[in-house]
């Protein structure tokens, strides 16, 4: 029987109030279920991500406004600098945005996000072995960003419209752009806009809901010629989601397995980790942050996007010793 019918049974579960069963039998088909374990891509597979183990997205923040104070904004040398520090330190991937997705945060207009992002894409391609991904909803920035070097998309509106969310059309610009191109995308859930979204998030069901979002737009763009093999996903923890919200994604993360995809963890530095550690300064939660991408990891994620590439990736190499290298431990 296909997943995607066995996920009919879990729904109807689900709406007959069945829910903690219909969680239980999600979860025992992951034992089933494999992604792939190492993804190759570019010119002569130059790039590769083996999600067998954990692997370490930095965050590059080109914006004066970003909520976590990290932004660096016209000024190239320190942007780079900064990047080249990250790969240093242990980052699998620099990405790299123009444009505010916090709470609050207007659309900046593509020419100022263009000339945020291409200068450093393209001396960070440049410069560093590893895949450099533009953190972008435009998909003008998408194109400029590839064409200077971009190695992945991350993309919060997980391919639809520039200012939309989850009720938004795939953007078939998007997908003509990426279609035929060997590279990874990864594909968030958001409800509202940044402007909007923390105005007064609500689901009927928080876990279904977005697991629906998600499982529909994985298969959108595999009918419009995207592998799926190429993507990733994200539920998109803050991004019009309340307290309760992020907890229930953070406990049943791994129902989320069932996409059959990568799961993205990014949870670096927002206003939940605050919540359960009592950082007002967002700068100031890297430890908490740290410890739910550890709980992150045991509940199936592969890909950690932080703020602190160092801290996590010693995090990350700590707990996944423990978990599976208890012979040599030993010796």
């Amino acid at each position: 029987m296909p997943y995607s019918d066995l996920t009919e049974w879990i729904h109807a579960l689900t709406r007959l109030g069945h829910e903690a069963e219909a969680l239980a039998l999600n979860t025992a088909l992951q034992s089933h279920l494999e992604s792939p374990a190492v993804l190759r891509w570019g010119a002569g597979q130059r790039f590769s991500l083996d999600f067998s183990r954990p692997r370490i997205m930095g965050i590059l923040n080109l914006t004066p406004d970003s909520f976590s104070g990290d932004g660096v904004a016209h000024n190239v040398a320190e942007a780079v600098a900064k990047g080249i520090a990250m790969a240093h330190a242990g980052a699998d991937v620099i990405d790299v945005g123009g444009e505010s997705t916090r709470p609050g945060a207007m659309q900046v207009a593509l020419e100022e996000e263009l000339s945020r992002v291409i200068p450093v894409i393209a001396e960070l391609a440049r410069r560093l072995a590893i895949p450099i991904s533009v953190d972008t909803t435009k998909p003008e920035v998408m194109e400029a960003a590839l064409e200077a070097g971009a190695g992945m998309v991350n993309d919060v509106s997980a391919l639809g419209g520039a200012d939309g969310d989850e009720r938004t059309a795939l953007d078939q610009r998007k997908v003509a752009l990426l279609k035929d191109l060997d590279l990874p995308i990864c594909l968030m859930h958001r409800q509202g806009t940044p402007g909007t979204m923390q105005n007064d998030p609500h689901y009927q069901d928080v876990l279904w809901d977005i697991y629906r979002f998600l499982d529909r737009r994985i298969g959108e763009c595999c009918s419009g010629g995207i592998d799926k093999k190429r993507l990733l996903a994200d539920v998109g923890f803050g991004f019009g989601k309340r307290a309760g919200d992020n907890l229930a994604l953070m406990w049943h993360q791994r129902m989320f397995l069932g996409l059959g995809v990568p799961l993205l963890f990014g949870i670096s530095r927002k206003r939940i980790t605050g919540l359960l550690c009592g950082a007002v300064n967002p700068e100031s939660r890297d430890t908490a942050s740290h410890i739910l991408a550890v709980f992150g990891m045991l509940t199936g994620a592969r890909m950690f996007r932080v703020h602190d590439v160092a801290g996590a990736r010693q995090a990350m190499v700590t707990a996944w010793e423990w978990m599976n290298d208890e012979a040599h431990l030993n010796h």
